[in-house]
Parts: C-alpha cells; structure tokens; sequence
C-alpha cells in the first residue's frame, strides 16, 4: 500500500467530499486526484521517469500537494525544499540531488536560476496558474506501472550539526509512519486539520498531510506562520480538530491577548521538533481543557518515533511511548543496553526507519549499527517504558569535567515568568574546558533588568556548575522554519 493508493480509493469513495481548503479555493477528494493524475501525465509525456528527481520549492500550497503526490503516482522521487533558503544553500542540497523538474515560485527561481546543477532542469513556476497551465495535454495518457518504485522523497536534513544530507524514506516508510500515527492519534475522516506549519519538513508531511490523505479527512493550508491571532481565527472558523506545531507556535498563542476568548473544537493537538516546557503544557490544559499531546522524531524515521497516548497518561517531560511496529533502546557507548532509569543514545528499528543517506556511504556506515539507526540524541527510559529526551549528543556541555545537559537548563529558564524563549549552549574556556552560556528574549513588559532576577532564581534551583555563566537577551532567536531552534549558529556567534 502507498499513500497515494490512499489517495485513490478516498477519490472513488467520496470524490464530492472536500479534501483540501485554502484561502482562495478548495478540492474535492475528486478534483484533488485529477489534478494529481494530470500533473503525472504530463511529467510523464515530458520524458520523467520513475527514480527521477523532482525538488519542490514550495510554501504550503496546493500545488506542492499536488507536485508532491503527483511524483508518487509517477514513482518518481519527490525533493521537498524550505523556500527560504539562501543560493548557497539551495546550490548545496540542488548539487547533491540534481533534480530533473524543480517545481517553484518567480521569487526562488531568481535565486537559483544560474545554480550549475540546474542547467538541464526543467522549472516549473506555479505564479499566475503556472502549474495548470503547463500540466494541460489533450492526448489520452497510459502512466507506466510504478508499484516496483521503493524510493518515494529524499528530504535533506536541516544542516543544525554539519552539512545537510538527504534522507532517502520509501513509499512503506511514508505510508506506514502515516498510518500509525493517525490510529495513535485515533485520527479519522471526520477530522480537520490545519496545516501552517511547513510542508517541505517531514512533521508537517507526515503527522499532516499524509495523516489526512490516509484517514479520508479534511486539512486547510495556510502559507506560512503569519502570527498566533491568524492561527487562532483560522481554528475557529474552520472548526479545526487536528493541529501539529513545534512548541514555539504554542507559546507564541498562548501569549496571544484574549486567547481564552476564542471558541475552538480542538481535540488534538501535537507537538515535536524541540522540547515542550512544562509551563506550556499546563497553561494549555487550563485555556483549553485538554492536554497538548508531546512526541519525538527525526526526519529519518519518517519521522515519528514515540508520542504520549492520546487517552492514556501523559507524562510531563516525556516524549512517550514507541508508536506500534516502532522499538526502541538505550544504549552505552559501547552499544550495550543500559538498566531503566539510566541515560545513553537512543536507537531506533522499525519500518519507519530511513533506507539511508543518499550519496553518504560513509554516513550510512556511521548511523547504523547492527541494523539499529542511531539517532544522536540522549535520552532515559522509565519503568513504564516513556522515553525522555536529555539531549543531542552533541549539545553536551562539558564544564569542568561535569556533563551539563542544556534541556535541563532550558527547563528552569523557561520557569521563570519573564523568559518567553530559552537556548542554553556551551561557549569555550581555558579554564573549564566550557562554560554554560544562556540566550534568551523576555517577555513584554519586563526588560533586561531582570536577569539578575534569572540568576537568582537558577541559583535555587540547578546546581553550580549548571548555572548559566553568561546571559545573552535578544530579540530574536536563530530558527529553522520549523521553530527548531539552531544551537550551532549561536555557537558560531558567541565562541
């Protein structure tokens, strides 16, 4: 079974039912799969072939949906893009996988119009009805058989500890990521999900978008993150069940004047990328009356790999428990299995679980062990069996040869009122090998007088060495566009 087959038999059962909502318009289950189905056509006539390459540049749009799973039916490879990239960064990730077709917008297509490994591609701009303009062809079409096809996307990881590599995930890895999450999450063809944040991610594509396409459902897409009170309108009005968002979206709207006011039909609502703090899990709970469900994944496990149970109990703190079909250990460096209770690297088997880097053999070699994908991140396991994530690996601060975990740190800052966002980091010195760096935005209405207040309050409650040495407060914290928060270019900034 693929995702697109799910796709199909929605298609035929209810083509008069709406699957897809934006701004300007919407598709049936019907019009969504005739466009899906012209779109291959067309590549097809065009000379594309399956295990070809096709990077999509694009915001959430309904033409990336239709791009993305036109390149399924077609058994070509899908190469989802963020849009806000750089040249260099686009030349990096278009040089690695030399995409055939480059679906894009007249604005990316400035920018990477003179990228070398472009230079027999074929560019495809979906301004102005661009995309349906080109996939019109009259001619009757036979599309060849694709079921023989393993590889489905190549999605590049987003270069927070080096160089991004392309993750290769099959059409089995999508398909049953997709559907395990959506019977984890009891997800059916009665939900509505909003889709805001970015579709070039895996998250948003799985726990989403394919989650919908495979439990029959309906989701509404909004470009981009505009602002918490759009978000907000947008789940009212639409009656959203099903929303997905690092935790930086849910700070961001429980900071939103009159949050209590709007009138939502939530029942589910998910979150990853980054750690979610204790303080926004219960304010959430007490807005709202329900609690916000926190997992764990990685773009090369499709990418769930644990989640809370959407009925049973949730741990604050915890990521929760491997999803079904998904096992788990925690390992010593050694690759042996540490007692309950004691840290070591998490690492991952299960059908979710990536066929490997694309042009890394040496990465490959690296990442797995023993048929086991090792993840990089620290992390626990408790008597119940929920996980709960220390660190990355690499993120480790070493101050005087005491092993400092920033979450932990991140944790008490994100306690004090005033601390709207928190990203601890270790910057280097002579003496203590590293110290402990803190950078941090308050909230408005206090101002930067108030770190001598932090340090206080850090004081009663780490112990000395994990106290911040230095405190940085700015206006902003580095990002992906996911809300993940980039440790290696604060790194870069204060070293």
């Amino acid at each position: 079974m693929t995702l697109d087959l799910e796709l199909q038999k929605h298609a035929n059962a209810n083509p008069y039912k709406v699957a897809l909502e934006w701004e300007a318009g919407s598709y049936t289950y019907g019009q969504l799969n005739e466009k899906v189905q012209k779109l291959a056509e067309k590549w097809h006539l065009d000379g594309i072939e399956a295990g070809d390459r096709i990077a999509i540049i694009l915001e959430n749009t309904p033409e990336f949906v239709i791009s993305y799973y036109a390149c399924m039916r077609l058994g070509v490879v899908s190469v989802p893009i963020n849009p806000s990239l750089t040249r260099r960064e686009y030349e990096v990730i278009l040089r690695d996988s030399v995409p055939k077709v480059v679906v894009t917008s007249y604005k990316v297509k400035e920018v990477i119009k003179d990228i070398p490994a472009l230079v027999h591609a074929m560019v495809i701009t979906i301004d102005d009805g661009g995309l349906d303009n080109y996939m019109q062809h009259e001619q009757p079409v036979q599309l060849p058989e694709a079921n023989h096809v393993e590889d489905c996307t190549i999605l590049y990881t987003s270069g927070t500890t080096g160089m991004p590599k392309g993750a290769i995930l099959t059409h089995h890895n999508l398909f049953s990521n997709a559907k395990t999450f959506a019977e984890w999450m009891k997800i059916t063809a009665d939900d509505r999900a909003l889709i805001v944040a970015p579709l070039s991610h895996i998250a948003a594509q799985t726990n989403l978008l394919n989650t919908t396409i495979v439990s029959g459902g309906y989701f509404y897409l909004l470009k981009r993150w505009e602002s918490s009170k759009k978000t907000l309108q947008v789940m009212e009005e639409k009656d959203i069940t099903f929303f997905f968002g690092p935790p930086t979206m849910y700070t961001y709207m429980l900071n939103e004047p009159n949050v209590e006011n709007y009138q939502l039909k939530l029942k589910v609502a998910y979150t990853g990328a980054s750690s979610l703090q204790k303080s926004i899990f219960k304010r959430w709970r007490e807005v709202f009356g329900f609690e916000i469900v926190e997992g764990y994944g990685l773009t090369e496990c499709s990418p769930v790999v644990s989640a809370n149970p959407i009925d049973g109990q949730k741990k604050i703190g915890s990521v929760g428990l491997p999803i079904t079909d998904v096992q788990v250990k925690i390992v010593n460096d050694q690759f042996e299995e540490v007692p309950v209770g004691e840290v070591g690297e998490l690492v991952v088997k299960g059908p979710n679980v990536m066929k490997g880097y694309f042009n890394r053999e040496k990465e490959n070699q690296e990442a797995f062990y023993d048929g086991w994908f090792r993840t990089g991140d620290i992390a626990k396991q408790d008597e119940d069996g929920y996980l709960y994530i220390v660190d990355r690996k690499k993120d480790v601060i070493i101050r005087s040869g005491f092993n400092v975990y920033p979450r932990e740190v991140e944790e008490v800052l994100y306690s004090h009122p005033a601390v709207l966002e928190a990203a601890v980091i270790g910057v280097p010195d002579e003496e203590k090998g590293e110290l402990v760096k803190a950078v941090i935005t308050i909230k408005p209405g206090f101002s930067e007088r108030i770190v001598d207040d932090i340090k206080k309050f850090c004081k009663t409650r780490l112990a000395t060495y994990k106290i911040p040495t230095e405190f940085e407060v700015v206006d902003e914290i580095p990002k992906t566009n996911t809300g993940k928060i980039l440790k290696h270019q604060l790194r870069k900034m204060y070293a």
